[in-house]
């Protein structure tokens, strides 16, 4: 139940072979009924902003949710099939663009940001920039919320995180609270979390709930999150962060 992407360009990386392109960024993710119950969890950090940008916004489906609350939304991803799924659906602004050149053209703008299954795709020095520009995009005052797979779920470690060809490597939570506060963020949250119980398929509950049972802790919680918050313009030098 995790949405699959190609959220991020590199023009270091090599052109993808006929056999990945064949491969629909949302082939192996959950329907939009599925992941839509869970990131409806997260709608509520957003309540108090007034514009928030959803990196790798994949179908729009979280943009769809703040548009109902009321929230302006402006969606980035760099694959096109995405940004045709969303004016699909009405939704505006999108962007297709890489989400570090987005970023480094948003000083300020934003009093929310939104990033999920995003960092995955990134090696670390890479998710240390993005926070780093997430934390110049937002206002003082202004919330990040990081959701990325759980590498402590046993079904996530297992199979599901390897069926994108496109991810890097694991975020675990205490990992992303020491990026974030290595870029100035105050962490104010964070957990593993399945979403919603909405999110499961009927003839699926019981054996979820059988696995649950069986493996506690390290099943049912497919996602990873961190909120962490902005609370002045300080932002340490990058050579600190790359920690040289």
């Amino acid at each position: 139940m995790l949405e699959v992407s190609n959220k991020t360009t590199n023009p270091e990386v090599s052109q993808p072979t006929k056999a990945c392109a064949a491969i629909s960024i949302y082939e192996f993710g959950g329907s939009e009924k599925q992941v839509r119950e869970i990131q409806r969890f997260f709608l509520g950090y957003f309540r108090h902003c007034r514009k928030v940008a959803d990196l790798g916004c994949g179908r729009g489906i979280f943009l769809d949710l703040l548009r109902s609350a009321g929230i302006q939304g402006v969606g980035v991803d760099s694959s096109e099939e995405s940004v045709q799924a969303c004016h699909a659906k009405g939704l505006e602004p999108i962007c297709q663009n890489d989400i570090f050149a987005f970023l480094a053209d948003c000083h300020e703008r934003f009093d929310g940001i939104f990033c999920s299954h995003v960092i995955e795709h990134l090696p670390y020095e890479d998710g240390v920039r993005l926070m780093e520009l997430c934390y110049q995009a937002l206002q003082t005052n202004g919330r990040l919320v990081v959701v990325t797979p759980n590498s402590s779920d046993l079904s996530v470690s297992g199979e599901i995180f390897w069926l994108d060809p496109t991810h890097v490597r694991f975020y675990p939570l205490l990992l992303l609270k020491r990026m974030a506060t290595l870029v100035g963020f105050d962490v104010t949250g964070g957990g593993n979390v399945l979403g919603s119980w909405r999110a499961l398929p009927k003839r699926k509950f019981l054996g979820f709930l059988l696995r649950r049972l069986f493996w506690g802790r390290f099943f049912g919680r497919p996602n990873t999150f961190l909120v962490a918050d902005k609370r002045s313009n300080f932002c340490p030098a990058s050579h600190v962060l790359a920690g040289s």
